[in-house]
């Protein structure tokens, strides 16, 4: 299935979604775009940070192929990198568990950011971004074994990344301006529940590689 098996489409899935989930710069910029401009800033600000990771992936793609087929070596340094990043993300995010304050409910704040807007705010985040870079050339190749067709199986990761986001955010946005309050509780066990996904990911893609 374009290069890919079930096994690496549905691993990358899964590691889209734990990241997803995860408190950081992409849903700050979303929730900061939805206060302002409303659920419609919100999914083009996503749209935008959707776009960046189309630019990281293609700047990863255009290395990929020759590294793949002329070093097992650099294959391998790639595959641990890129799981020592998803342990030390799921260290910061038991750490944000033990410290996070409540969540604050956005209010009283007139709606005035434009799509636009929201779209630009998405898309400069995501490329000025170092951790998505980091990402893309670590854990991304991770997903793409030494006899796969690199581009085919990119674009299909990259889809299956596009559609978690899409329909993460937006989602969230829509919860999180609503009812911000109610759910401030939860987010310290989110915190924890997601850091220990993502030290065990990061173990497993370690230990066992695809």
């Amino acid at each position: 299935m374009l290069g890919l098996s079930w096994a690496q489409l549905g691993s990358f899935v899964a590691l889209c979604l734990v990241l997803a989930a995860t408190p950081g710069a992409n849903l700050t910029v979303v929730l900061g775009c939805a206060r302002q401009g409303g659920q419609r800033a919100a999914v083009a600000a996503t749209v935008g940070l959707t776009l960046g990771k189309v630019f990281w992936a293609a700047g990863s793609v255009l290395g990929l192929a020759t590294l793949l087929a002329t070093s097992r070596v650099a294959y391998d340094t790639l595959r641990l990198a890129g799981a020592a990043y998803l342990i030390w993300l799921g260290v910061q995010a038991l750490r944000s568990a033990r410290r996070r304050p409540a969540v604050q409910r956005p209010e009283g704040l007139a709606p005035g950011l434009s799509a636009y807007g929201g779209f630009r705010r998405g898309l400069v985040g995501d490329l000025l971004n170092p951790k998505v870079g980091i990402f893309y050339t670590t854990v991304f190749p991770q997903f793409i074994g030494p006899d796969d067709a690199v581009v085919p199986a990119a674009a299909a990761l990259l889809a299956a990344h596009t559609a978690v986001l899409m329909t993460w955010y937006p989602g969230m946005s829509h919860l999180l301006t609503r009812v911000g309050r109610r759910l401030a509780r939860l987010s310290a066990v989110l915190d924890g529940v997601m850091g220990s996904a993502l030290i065990g990911l990061g173990i497993r893609l370690a230990v066992v590689p695809l």
